[in-house]
């Protein structure tokens, strides 16, 4: 069972503007990489499928370096859950042909699971050897 944000465009905002804030605004705050492009995949609207997470995480392969990743399993502490077959191909795939042969970055939230005494770890995404996972305290 996949997590669904009641809010998923403005948390992927809020993550893209962490990212690529324009330098030199009035907000005081500068992206991580301020001149970066930045694009959305819609993809937890319907059913998640195995095949739905394939073509999410290996679309346009070429053009995308950073594939940022807000979703996994529930952190219940209990639900223990990681990528299909086709999605850990995707992923493997990605690290090895995308950017032109340089590998694609797969970057996953670690989850809000601690309130449930849930281990930020204990998925198969952010735990897969093809991802780095990201976590915060606030």
């Amino acid at each position: 069972m996949k997590q669904v944000s009641p809010f998923p465009i403005l948390h992927g905002t809020r993550c893209a503007g962490v990212v690529a804030a324009s330098a030199n605004n009035s907000l005081c705050i500068v992206g991580i990489a301020y001149n970066a492009k930045i694009g959305g995949v819609r993809m937890l609207d319907g059913d998640m499928t195995d095949m739905v997470e394939a073509q999410s995480l290996s679309l346009r392969q070429q053009y995308i370096d950073i594939y940022s990743s807000s979703w996994g399993p529930d952190d219940d502490g209990r639900t223990v859950d990681g990528p299909g077959p086709l999605a850990r191909l995707a992923l493997e795939n990605g690290i090895r042909k995308g950017r032109k042969g340089r590998g694609s970055i797969f970057v996953w939230a670690s989850g809000n699971g601690g309130q449930s005494q849930d281990h930020c770890s204990c998925d198969g995404y952010t735990n897969s050897i093809y991802t780095i996972s990201v976590g915060s305290t606030t």
